[in-house]
C-alpha cells in the first residue's frame, strides 16, 4: 500500500516541480601561479547557462604560498 502511495505522490511532484537542472549559475576563485614575492594570483571563474568562463589570473591575494 505505501509504495504505491508513493509512486502516486511522485508523479504528483514531477508535474509540480521542474526538475533540476545540472548546469547551474555558480562562480569560483581558481588559483594560477605563485609570484616571486609569495603572493598567490588567482582569476574568477564562472558557470553560466551550462558554459565555463575564465577571467585573467590578476587577482592578487596577500597569502604566503
Amino acid at each position: 500500500m505505501m509504495s504505491s502511495l508513493s509512486k502516486v505522490a511522485d508523479r504528483v511532484l514531477e508535474r509540480f516541480v521542474p526538475k533540476a537542472s545540472a548546469s547551474a549559475d555558480t562562480s569560483w576563485w581558481e588559483y594560477c601561479y605563485c609570484t616571486a614575492d609569495w603572493r598567490k594570483i588567482y582569476r574568477l571563474c564562472h558557470v553560466v547557462g551550462g558554459r565555463t568562463s575564465c577571467g585573467k589570473c590578476e587577482n592578487v591575494r596577500y597569502i604566503g604560498c
